[in-house]
């Protein structure tokens, strides 16, 4: 979706959670997404078993996928022929899982196309930090330690942050007023 108000910009959004504002918010067990995009969490087992709540900083991560995604897919618009991060095309949720931990240790020798590369740098970092909080969450849980998620705004910041270092135009943070 894009704003032509706006100077054509995209518009990521994601109504799977959205809920009015009278109404009790959804429960977010439910399995939606496109596999080589969703998070890390949300490919696990626990989760195709409904027992992992679907929750904000999931789409945080699936964004920061896409964006890898294009960054090194895409030229001009148009699909580039034998393109990387092929393997994370698959139906079998724990071979995609496999292939994202591989696409994470092998980032340095992938390469954005020209057309994207000045967002390749902010993509690497957003995939690398959603990789290091779910090894945090499951040495955690290996350890029996208790787990506290995060809230939505602070994952929402540290995107924000890490996209405005980079350069990245975004929108004002709606939840500062305008």
């Amino acid at each position: 979706m894009y704003d032509k108000l706006n100077e054509n910009r995209g518009i990521l959004n994601d109504y799977d959670l959205a809920h009015l504002a009278e109404r009790d918010r959804p429960i977010g067990f439910g399995r939606t997404g496109t596999m080589p995009f969703m998070a890390l969490d949300l490919l696990a087992y626990k989760a195709w078993k409904g027992e992992i709540e679907q929750r904000y900083r999931h789409d945080c991560e699936s964004f920061a996928w896409v964006l890898l995604w294009i960054c090194c897919r895409y030229e001009d618009g148009k699909e580039i022929p034998n393109a990387p991060l092929s393997e994370l095309i698959t139906d079998d949720y724990n071979r995609c899982y496999g292939a994202k931990l591989g696409v994470i240790g092998e980032l340095k020798q992938i390469a954005p196309t020209p057309s994207y590369k000045e967002y390749w740098d902010v993509s690497v970092k957003l995939v690398n930090e959603f990789f290091k909080d779910q090894s945090d969450r499951v040495y955690k849980v290996n350890k029996g330690q208790s787990l506290s998620e995060p809230k939505d705004c602070d994952v929402v910041q540290r995107c924000r942050e890490a996209l405005k270092g980079k350069g990245v135009p975004i929108f004002a943070d709606p939840s500062k007023g305008r």
